[in-house]
């Protein structure tokens, strides 16, 4: 019997981690991505990839090894700074200010190193570039029957047993599955780059450190993090109204006034170095931006021949560092549901059923698993803009490392740890 044609639509790390897996076990795929070139576009920041999200995901790819050969051990520490220029926490050279260990061992790689790396594992032709999906129809009568065809901008490719949508928090597979649009998260600002910031900025390259960099005050942060090519990537959010940009009257087409504009009205009492990360960046990488999510807990009906992944699932906005890691999850999850019923691919309609109760499974499994991974991403939007800075963000760090200094002491169970561990974020978000 052979393979059902597959589509996945979207060359981001779940659709490129989905490919991967599923060619491993000679399950052919097309991705289909917009973009008409791996770097058509700024691919953002770095990512770190959490033992039991992407690094599991890449080492049942098998290509763990190629990963650690990008990754970025030293991008793991962390360093917050109070709006007054006092540095409450630094990791990197005080291992008594260490994050909990919960979030030890999560290897940063550079978001570009990722996509390239799971593109070069793929069969070749595997991606098509240049294709604009503008919507899916379906045809058929009941499951066994069904197929997709796929409408993109200059063509339409028909047959298709299975639609994988990683195309995004905008999806055009998602309405398929749910109604349910992305809404504002309430947390917007600007998004800049320092190039080459080691010979550009020595004195910002040298605050900012290997890893991460925060300054929190109250509701607003200026966030930077270093990337392997020597950039600074650095948010300028805060809680504000969707219409903030119209509501700020600054010309954001112009840079050269947008930053110091910028800069003046939501960060003018804070210390000049941390202004200096948003003044100094090369003027052509400044872009204003908003956070989006879908509902916390989203579920739908399950549709056969049909799903999501990534953010197409469960867009969440970024603050908890585990976007990637839910989104490579998925793809493995998926991967598994679909190999696991290869022996039911006994006739056309069997093949068609089997990846209906597939995606079943799936979605069952994602739909807990990124709530959970929702919510905590909520928890740490809230901590990111406290009304009290940064000092909630290291007070909620405190709280759990004493409770794993506990469970070390008392022997508590892994279930009992989580349960305390929970309870000390909802105190942290709320306190």
């Amino acid at each position: 019997m052979n393979s059902p044609k597959v589509a996945v639509i979207g060359a981001g790390p779940a659709g490129l981690t989905l490919a991967r897996l599923l060619q491993c076990h000679d399950i052919p795929c097309t991705v289909f991505e917009y973009e008409k070139t791996i770097d058509a576009r700024d691919q953002g920041g770095t990512l770190d990839l959490h033992e039991n999200g992407g690094l599991l995901a890449l080492k049942e790819a098998g290509i763990y090894e190629v990963f650690l050969k990008h990754a970025r051990p030293e991008g793991e520490v962390l360093k917050i700074y109070l709006p007054d220029d006092q540095l409450i926490m630094d990791e990197g050279k005080n291992a008594d200010q260490a994050r909990p260990k919960e979030m030890h061992g999560r290897p940063e790689i550079d978001r570009i190193k990722l996509r390239t790396m799971l593109l070069e594992s793929l069969k070749p032709g595997t991606v098509q570039w240049g294709h604009k999906l503008r919507k899916v129809e379906s045809s058929g009568e009941g499951p066994s029957e069904r197929t997709f065809a796929l409408h993109f901008q200059h063509r339409v490719e028909a047959g298709f047993d299975l639609v994988v949508g990683g195309d995004g928090a905008w999806s055009r597979v998602r309405p398929l599955c749910t109604s349910e649009k992305p809404f504002y998260s309430g947390i917007a600002g600007y998004d800049v780059r320092i190039l080459d910031a080691d010979n550009t900025q020595p004195a910002l390259a040298e605050r900012c450190g290997h890893g991460m960099c925060l300054t929190l005050g109250p509701n607003r942060g200026i966030l930077s993090q270093k990337n392997g090519d020597g950039t600074i990537r650095t948010y300028g959010f805060m809680r504000a109204a969707e219409t903030w940009e119209e509501d700020s009257g600054i010309d954001f087409k112009d840079p050269d006034t947008a930053l110091a504009d910028f800069i003046d009205q939501f960060y003018s009492d804070w210390a000049q170095d941390a202004k200096d990360l948003i003044l100094k960046a090369d003027r052509g990488t400044a872009v204003p931006r908003k956070m989006y999510m879908l509902p916390v807990g989203l579920r739908w009906e399950s549709q056969p021949g049909v799903t999501v992944i990534g953010d197409a699932a469960h867009v969440m906005t970024p603050f908890a560092g585990v976007g990637v890691n839910v989104a490579m999850q998925d793809s493995l999850e998926l991967s598994r549901q679909i190999i696991s019923r290869k022996d039911q691919w006994t006739s056309k309609a069997e093949q068609r059923l089997s990846l209906a109760a597939g995606i079943a499974a799936y979605e069952a499994e994602m739909f807990d698993r990124a709530e959970r991974y929702a919510k905590k991403t909520i928890m740490y939007l809230d901590l990111f803009f406290h009304h009290r800075g940064g000092v909630a963000m290291v007070e909620h760090f405190d709280r759990v490392k004493a409770i794993e200094k506990a469970q070390c002491e008392d022997g508590a169970t892994k279930e009992a740890l989580q349960e305390r561990v929970r309870t000390a974020q909802e105190v942290g978000s709320t306190g």
